[in-house]
């Protein structure tokens, strides 16, 4: 029995299944957060309007006029070229048991709407995400990333208390570039183009935080500016690092 078990749990951890990965940065205090969603011990952090740790998981949710709200430790990060770690949103309607699992996601140089050389150079690239919040929006395969300047989504918790641009609700400030530069220019004019946009949106925006900074540049340099790449996923054991900011 402990043989099947443990064959059991082998297939499921390299099982890969297919997905695209989107972005979404709204403030609010993460769904994982909450000891009846994560079990008690295994709660995201959280913190207040501040950026200062909150140790209280029954907080109210800053989207929802309370004091709680994602701490700016959770953005993204690249170890190297090829591997980088972040957060994310999982599909809400399978959450159950998600809260703090870690998933290995591929990227496969397509993406999901439209496919340009932002997308090719992200073939090859591993981004292993900890699940700390849940979306309702988001679908099967669907990784939701947490990237600051990534869009407000269905609930916006920065716009009032940062007090600035934050470009399209949905996609955000690398949407926000794609409508400016343009559908029609050359594979190469688009990718330059559209790395260039989204890291002058990103100074600008974010010029009074430094952290939330390095998070929205990660989407435009590690990254290359792809909006909503496409990926093959499995589920894996969670690196410390990952582990360590949860």
């Amino acid at each position: 029995m402990k043989r099947l078990l443990l064959l059991i749990s082998l297939f499921l951890f390299s099982f890969e299944q297919k997905g695209f990965a989107s972005r979404y940065w709204d403030c609010c205090k993460p769904s994982c957060s909450w000891t009846d969603n994560a079990g008690a011990g295994n709660e995201a952090r959280e913190c207040n309007l501040k950026n200062e740790p909150l140790d209280d998981h029954t907080s109210v949710s800053n989207c929802l006029g309370g004091p709680s709200m994602t701490c700016y430790s959770q953005i993204p990060w690249a170890v190297n070229d090829k591997l980088a770690y972040a957060f994310a949103a999982v599909p809400g309607a399978n959450s159950k048991g998600t809260c703090g699992k870690c998933y290995e996601l591929t990227f496969t140089g397509e993406g999901k709407y439209e496919t340009h050389l932002n997308h090719q150079k992200m073939a090859g690239k591993t981004l292993i995400v900890m699940a700390s919040n849940i979306g309702y929006d988001v679908s099967g395969g669907q990784f939701d990333i947490m990237i600051p300047g990534g869009g407000v989504g269905a609930f916006d918790g920065c716009s009032d208390l940062w007090k600035t641009d934050l470009g399209q609700r949905t996609g955000g400030l690398l949407f926000s570039c794609e409508i400016e530069v343009g559908y029609n220019g050359t594979e190469e004019e688009m990718y330059i183009q559209r790395k260039e946009c989204l890291t002058k949106r990103c100074n600008a925006t974010f010029a009074k935080f430094p952290e939330l900074l390095k998070g929205c540049l990660f989407l435009a340099d590690w990254m290359e500016a792809a909006g909503n790449p496409m990926h093959t996923y499995k589920e894996v054991a969670c690196p410390a690092e990952l582990k360590e900011k949860y």
